[in-house]
């Protein structure tokens, strides 16, 4: 398979060890996705055929997206590069479960109980939002690297750009399952802290500072003032350096 290699490309034993990453990495998404789900559907029942049909066209657009390089213009021989990226998709369904269960939870409403346990159930539950960020994060920047490194194993390896588009896809489809969840909290998080912190009807000035100040510090608590850019940045965007930097490696000098 190696005999035409890239004469400036990696040796093979640097893809070998990525595919090796890669699988161990994807059975590590899988089991971490599992035991969130379990940890959450305990907690805030939601059932999987709730959660089941955007995560599935999430999973199935992710694999159509893989294998379209079969058909189009440039190297031949990918198929051992896509089989592990379809698995790590694959993989990834059920922390892409849990992250549409999180809206789920969060768009039923509030929980039953005083003010602090909303504000304790919105905190948990943006914490394993975005921990699961940065597990997937970790998976795109994996397929990226070894779908480079295996490109340029080819006799004629894809060019830059492409690679890179194809880390972006992946890191679109996690944003797919990502999005929603994070909207559903910033909505839950904005309304409890104009139900605890009211302005509309205050007439006082320094009881309105007094409550807008508080409302702001509680949104800062449970990070309603952060654009979904922002979290991105901490678990996808933060590795576009390192994507960068390992295609301009494998890339011929």
């Amino acid at each position: 398979m190696y005999q035409h290699q890239h004469p400036h490309g990696p040796p093979p034993q640097v893809w070998a060890a990525l595919a090796i990453a890669l699988g161990g990495c994807s059975g590590a998404i899988l089991t971490y996705g599992r035991r969130r789900w379990t940890e959450l559907t305990a907690e805030h029942p939601v059932r999987v055929r709730e959660v089941a049909g955007p995560v599935s066209a999430i999973a199935v657009s992710g694999v159509l997206a893989v294998n379209v390089t079969r058909f189009l213009p440039g190297p031949t021989g990918f198929w051992h590069s896509g089989l592990l990226v379809c698995v790590a998709i694959l993989a990834g369904i059920p922390a892409g479960m849990v992250m549409f269960a999180v809206r789920r939870v969060v768009s039923a409403g509030p929980p039953p109980g005083p003010l602090g346990r909303q504000v304790t159930v919105l905190l948990g539950l943006r914490r394993l939002l975005q921990r699961l960020l940065a597990a997937e994060g970790a998976v795109v920047t994996l397929v990226t690297f070894e779908f480079g490194a295996y490109s340029q194993l080819q006799p004629n390896p894809r060019s830059a750009q492409y690679i890179l588009i194809f880390g972006g896809v992946g890191s679109v489809l996690v944003v797919a399952a990502y999005a929603p969840a994070w909207s559903a909290l910033q909505r839950r998080a904005h309304l409890l802290c104009c139900e605890l912190f009211p302005l509309d009807d205050l007439d006082d000035s320094s009881t309105i500072l007094r409550n807008a100040a508080d409302g702001q510090r509680l949104e800062q608590v449970l990070g309603a003032d952060r654009g979904i850019l922002a979290d991105l940045q901490n678990g996808l965007a933060i590795a576009a350096p390192l994507l960068a930097g390992a295609v301009a490696a494998f890339l011929p000098h």
